[in-house]
């Protein structure tokens, strides 16, 4: 109906919005930012789930995020207040989890992330390699220069890490030097917005490592459809009845455009509407797959249209 219109659904006809909103049978939410800010519901997003799972909606969270293992994000949701079953939480380990399995992947991983997807990796059979490099006196040089590769090491991961030292890029990038050691990512996103302020996510590093190894890692999460499993081929989910709900252009507006579901922006301190609104009125059509079918500035208006 709104098809990459960037429609303000506030300020449209409720009755039009709630037509708009019976069609819909799929839910896919993002979490940071859209759900919660890190441990905090944003206002009005537990009322709204609910009150769609309560209308027979599926609620499915769809994340990026790797701080957290799989059981760990299902936990802090419920804890939170949102009314979701374990099988709904679907988050990047999954996917690349799929992805090593499907190329028959045995050797190890050095994952440039939080423990979550460690945790989540090594569940699923996968080794993952830790390096504790804490800081020393050592020049770059000196480090780089002494510094010693585990041949096993067939694939590099780069997720979300708040922890992460300089001296884990330096490794990541010299193995990478080996084409045939894996460059995968959980997303391209450069930052996660906190408020007015901005927290880096894995997209900042994975694009300073390509800049570096002059290679383009693999997106294992968002846009990618393989974070979704089996739903979409076994028929569960039906891309025409299926509305994602995130705050970022190349992750959560363009995996709808791949996907072929409706989308809808949530939010206004990331700047992707500014950058939404530009693109239309430009009408590039190369560039017109990141525009969103709808826009709200937040979740908590959609009460009113599921309040009949």
């Amino acid at each position: 109906m709104f098809r990459r219109s960037l429609s303000h659904l506030d300020k449209l006809p409720k009755t039009k919005v709630t037509e708009w909103l019976a069609g819909i049978d799929t839910i896919i939410c993002r979490t940071d930012g859209v759900l919660w800010q890190e441990n905090t519901p944003i206002e009005g997003s537990v009322e709204v789930i609910n009150a769609m799972n309560s209308k027979g909606k599926r609620c499915l969270i769809v994340t990026n995020e790797c701080c957290l293992t799989n059981k760990d994000l299902f936990q802090k949701a419920k804890c939170l207040g949102f009314n979701v079953k374990q099988q709904d939480i679907l988050s990047s380990s999954g996917a690349i989890s799929s992805y090593l399995s499907d190329r028959k992947f045995t050797k190890k991983v050095l994952v440039l992330g939080g423990e979550g997807i460690r945790k989540d990796l090594k569940e699923a059979g996968f080794c993952s390699v830790v390096n504790d490099l804490q800081p020393n006196d050592k020049k770059k040089i000196d480090f780089v220069r002494s510094l010693t590769l585990d041949p096993d090491v067939g694939a590099v991961l780069v997720a979300r890490d708040d922890n992460m030292i300089a001296n884990e890029l330096l490794v990541a990038c010299n193995y990478l030097q080996n084409p045939k050691v894996l460059f995968l990512t959980t997303c391209l996103d450069g930052f996660q917005p906190f408020g007015k302020k901005r927290i880096p996510d894995a997209g900042s590093l994975a694009n300073a490592i390509e800049i570096i190894v002059q290679r383009k890692p693999t997106v294992l999460g968002k846009p990618n459809p393989r974070i979704l499993g089996k739903l979409m081929e076994s028929g569960e989910i039906k891309p025409e009845k299926t509305l994602v709900i995130g705050n970022s252009l190349k992750t959560d507006i363009l995996f709808a455009s791949i996907c072929g579901f409706q989308s809808l922006l949530v939010g206004c301190e990331s700047g992707a509407f500014e950058e939404a609104e530009k693109i239309k009125k430009d009408g590039n059509e190369k560039k017109m797959k990141l525009v969103p079918d709808a826009f709200l500035s937040s979740l908590a208006p959609f009460l009113e249209y599921l309040s009949t």
